[in-house]
Parts: structure tokens; C-alpha cells; sequence
């Protein structure tokens, strides 16, 4: 079949090898280049990286509804269109191009968590298990038929990167099945049930601020969700730091309404906090400006003391 894909980070360019082995991948389309880092140079998203090596045409629409970009992807004449985390709603339009169909790649059990950020609300939820849904694309977000779907299991020590390339791996099989299927002509049509559905909207700067008021494990859950972006952060001593990695743990001696102080020093482990409900054993984090460290190297240079308040 001819394919276009549809896709922008690193994670989406990931499908495009299987694609490309096993069937004509006639064109990308992805986000234009964006300026990035401190010199704020334009750089080309991962997938345009990925599309280049393997020597496909690029389209990068600021509009992907312009007269100029559909008279571009109606010459290559495609069979089918494949979305992976491209960023942007498709229009009518464009869904009703492909010979045979325009699918999606979501990375949950749909209905569930429809959606921008499926990966990071099962985290924030405190889920145990999620997975992939390949469905054809509907005008409503993330309501199409679905072909294929198979759930994998949350590891307890998951944050949104390590879950989300988990899912790759298995979203990268099921697509391999549902363009098997759609080639055939014996792809299914399973209609979702709209009272099930649940959402997933993108998170922002202000989701990954932690408030020490609520209770330990759903802290730890906005820690696992907001790894790498936005970032779960406090202020440490009147410096700004990103939690990345820690667990709930009993609360010894604790009083009512007494949140985000520092309750134990474990100069082997980190630093326990309370919480709303239980506290938070602090294992690794990353002050601003500087890299990822486990929490008993932070605690050598910065002295933290018990009673201490973290805000």
C-alpha cells in the first residue's frame, strides 16, 4: 500500500522503519522547525530526521488545510494515512483523502482517556494497566472505530518517558496488524461506547507544580506523569527543582495540616516529606540549570535539615 505518515517527536518516528519495510511509504508530514535551546536555532522535529535517512519526501504544512499542501498530498495518491502524535486535529477533508483509510495510533484503552496526553493522565489516575488503540480517524477527537487494540501493564516505577516507549514497542506491532488488515480488505469495525469515554487533555507548566497538601501517593503519581515534561517541581531551600523519581511512605509523628515539611533525612536514600496523607521519600531529582541526580549526591551540597519546609 502507499502510506503517508503523519507524526512529529521521537517516539513517532520510530513506526517509520516498519513502514518503509513493508509497504511504500510515499510521503511524511510533519511540524515545522521550531526554534529550540538557549541559541534558539530552528531544529527539524525527530521524524523529519527519520524521513530524510530513509529518503522520503517531507511536507511541512504550516496549514494542513492550504489549497497548496492538499493539491500536494492528493498527488501521492495514497492508500492509507497513518497518525502518530503529529500534534495537529485533522480536517474533513484530509480524512477522506486516502483510498482506503486515515488511522490513528492512541495510546490507551479507548474510550478511556481521549485525548493529547493519554500516557501521562493513566499516571496521574494511578492506573495499573493501559495500552494501544490503532482506530480509523473520526471528525470527533480520538472517537473512530477501532481496528486493533491490546492493554499493557503499568510498571510501579514508570514516568510518562518509560511508559510512553513502552507503548511504542507495542503500538509498532499493532499498526503491523491493522495495515495487514486494511490491505486485506478485513479490517474490523469495533464502535466505541461514548458513555465510557474518559479525557486526557495536554498538561501544562502549572500541572507539574506539587502541592504538598495532598495526599503522598497522588504526589507521586504527578511526579511519574510530569517526567519529562513539565516536570514536577518545589522550591528546595528558595531553588527551584524537578522531582523525577519517588515513592510513598508511612508519615511518623505527623500533624494535622503540617504538609511539605521535611521529616526525615536518609543520607542513603533522600529525604522524606509529609504529605496531606502519608509522605514522600524524595530518590531523584534536577535543580534548575543543572542534571538529573540521584537525591543523596543533592543532599551533599545542600545541607538540607529535618523540619525544614518545602514549597
Amino acid at each position: 500500500m502507499k502510506v503517508v505518515f503523519w507524526g512529529t517527536p521521537a517516539d513517532a518516528a520510530r513506526y517509520l522503519p516498519l513502514i518503509d519495510r513493508s509497504h511504500q511509504l510515499v510521503g511524511v508530514v510533519t511540524q515545522p522547525d521550531r526554534p529550540r535551546g538557549r541559541g534558539r536555532k530552528l531544529q527539524p522535529p525527530p521524524v523529519k530526521v527519520a524521513a530524510q535517512e530513509l529518503e522520503v519526501p517531507v511536507f511541512q504544512p504550516e496549514s494542513v488545510g492550504s489549497s497548496e499542501f492538499l493539491e500536494q498530498l492528493g498527488q501521492l495518491e495514497a492508500d492509507t494515512f497513518v497518525v502518530v502524535a503529529y500534534g495537529r486535529i485533522l480536517p474533513e477533508q484530509v480524512i477522506q483523502m486516502p483510498a482506503k483509510a486515515a488511522i490513528n495510533v492512541h495510546y490507551s484503552l479507548l474510550p478511556k482517556l481521549r485525548g493529547a496526553a493519554p500516557v501521562q493522565h493513566a499516571l496521574l489516575e494511578g492506573l495499573t494497566k493501559t495500552g494501544v488503540t490503532v482506530q480509523y480517524i473520526s471528525k470527533e477527537l480520538d472517537a473512530g472505530d477501532i481496528i486493533v487494540q491490546r492493554s499493557l501493564v503499568i510498571h510501579q516505577q514508570d514516568n510518562a518517558a518509560t511508559l510512553t516507549a513502552r507503548l511504542t514497542e507495542l503500538g509498532i506491532e499493532l499498526l503491523a496488524e491493522a495495515l495487514s488488515l486494511i490491505e486485506a480488505g478485513n479490517a474490523p469495525r469495533i464502535c466505541q461506547d461514548d458513555d465510557q469515554a474518559t479525557q486526557a487533555p495536554a498538561l501544562s507548566k502549572e500541572d507539574g507544580i506539587i502541592d504538598w497538601c495532598r495526599p503522598a501517593q497522588s504526589i507521586v503519581n504527578q511526579i511519574r506523569a510530569c517526567w519529562p515534561w513539565p516536570g514536577a517541581v518545589c522550591q528546595v531551600q528558595g531553588q527551584r527543582i524537578k522531582i523525577r523519581q519517588a515513592n510513598v511512605v508511612a508519615a511518623e509523628n505527623r500533624q494535622e495540616g503540617n504538609c511539605g515539611i521535611i521529616a526525615k533525612i536518609l543520607p542513603n536514600q533522600g529525604w522524606v516529606v509529609t504529605a496531606g496523607q502519608d509522605a514522600v521519600l524524595v530518590k531523584e531529582v534536577q535543580p534548575e540549570g543543572r542534571r538529573v541526580m540521584s537525591a543523596p549526591d543533592y543532599l551533599r551540597g545542600a545541607h538540607l535539615q529535618q523540619g525544614e519546609k518545602i514549597q
